[in-house]
């Protein structure tokens, strides 16, 4: 996995052999979760609140156009 940000010492990565649908991992110590690039939603998550979940999602969003391009470059358009 490709770690394409950091924030607040977790780090958000894209697998390069991965699947559909689009998403990316968070993971910090003791955490980890899968965000859904086209939704915003989240796909799971282990050890993060419900607000560290807001939080995220909003990093996500900000960062959305690096995210999908470095998905689309490893796994083509979706």
């Amino acid at each position: 996995m490709v770690t394409v940000d950091e924030f607040h010492g977790r780090k958000i990565k894209i697998n390069a052999n991965d699947h559909n649908p689009p998403h990316c991992h968070v993971e910090g110590p003791g955490q980890k979760a899968r965000f859904n690039l086209v939704t915003m939603e989240w796909i799971d998550a282990e050890g993060f609140s419900r607000r560290d979940l807001d939080v995220l999602r909003e990093v996500i969003e900000r960062r959305h156009a690096e995210l999908m391009a470095k998905w689309e470059e490893y796994h083509g358009k979706t």
